[in-house]
C-alpha cells in the first residue's frame, strides 16, 4: 500500500538540511496513533534476532536547490512525499494522523498537508521495472582479521547486491504470511542505465545506497512484497521505496 503526501510550505519556499532521513521518520513516527507509534517504533516484526519496521519512505520530491556552504536543501514551492508499507493498520493509522493534524512537522518547517491519496500498485506476472524513490541499500558486515566489524555495500550488478536483495524479501515474506517463500521462477535483478550513488548520513551513520532503476523477475508475491515494503535494508530510515517504473494496475484505497 502506498500513501502519496502532498505537502505544502507556509511561505514560498523552505529549507532543511540535506540529511533529512531522520526528520522524516520523526516526523512520520510523530503522525501516528499512540499504539502503533510504540510497535513500530519500539518493537517491530522479529525475524530470528532481526526486527523488520514494514514501511518505509522516499526522498522528499519537489524542486529544490542545495546550498552547499550550510549544506541544507532549499526546496520551492510543495513536496510530495511517498511512504509504503504491507501494513494496513500503519497506512491507515499515518493517513488518519497526518489528516487531523493538517499538518507535517519536518525537522523546525511546518508543512500542511493538503492531500493524501492510497493506493494499491499490483504486480501482475513474474516481472516488473521499477525505480527507487529513496536509495537502495544492500550491504554485509564483515569481520577483520583482528576481529573488528565493518559494513560492506554493494552496487547494483554485484551477484552479492542480488543475493542478499533476495534474503531480505524472504525474511519479509515470511514475516507476512508465516510461510518460506515460493522458489520458482528465479529471483534476478537487471539493472537499467547507470545506478547513481547516494552517501547519506542517518543520525551520524554513513549509509551508502543507489538511485536507479532495476527489472525484478521472480515470484509475483516476492515482487510485491517489494512494491509494499521497500527493497533492500534499511528501509524505515527512508532507504529502498520504490514504484513500478510503467503504470500498473492500482485502485484508490479508502479508509
Amino acid at each position: 500500500m502506498h500513501l502519496s503526501i502532498q505537502l505544502e510550505p507556509t511561505s514560498s519556499s523552505f529549507e532543511i538540511p540535506v540529511q533529512y532521513n531522520y526528520l522524516v521518520q520523526s516526523a512520520i513516527y510523530q503522525a501516528l496513533s499512540r499504539d502503533v507509534r510504540g510497535f513500530f517504533h519500539d518493537v517491530g516484526f522479529e525475524h530470528r534476532r532481526r526486527r523488520l519496521k514494514l514501511f518505509t519512505f522516499s526522498r522528499l520530491m519537489g524542486k529544490s536547490v542545495f546550498i552547499r556552504e550550510r549544506e541544507m536543501l532549499r526546496f520551492e514551492g510543495p513536496v510530495t512525499l511517498v511512504v509504503s508499507s504491507p501494513i494496513r493498520q500503519f497506512c491507515s493509522s499515518l493517513a488518519t494522523g497526518l489528516l487531523k493534524l493538517g499538518n507535517m512537522v519536518i525537522g523546525s518547517t511546518v508543512l500542511r498537508v493538503t492531500m493524501v491519496q492510497i493506493s494499491e500498485p499490483e504486480v501482475e506476472g513474474n516481472s516488473i521495472d521499477v525505480r527507487m524513490l529513496s536509495p537502495t541499500v544492500v550491504y554485509s558486515t564483515m569481520t577483520k582479521y583482528d576481529g573488528s566489524k565493518y559494513t560492506c555495500y554493494f552496487a547494483p550488478g554485484e551477484p552479492e547486491f542480488e543475493e542478499l536483495t533476495w534474503r531480505n524479501l524472504a525474511r519479509k515474506y515470511q514475516i507476512l504470511t508465516q510461510s518460506d517463500p515460493p522458489d520458482t521462477p528465479a529471483f534476478s535483478i537487471e539493472v537499467k542505465g547507470n545506478p547513481k550513488l547516494s552517501i547519506l548520513k542517518y543520525k551520524g551513520t554513513v549509509i551508502k545506497g543507489y538511485i536507479c532503476f532495476l527489472k525484478l523477475s521472480g515470484p509475483q508475491p516476492l515482487l510485491q512484497v517489494a512494491i509494499d515494503a521497500g527493497l533492500g535494508a534499511k528501509n524505515s530510515q527512508g532507504f529502498g521505496c520504490l514504484v513500478p517504473d510503467k503504470p500498473v494496475p492500482a485502485r484508490e484505497v479508502y479508509l
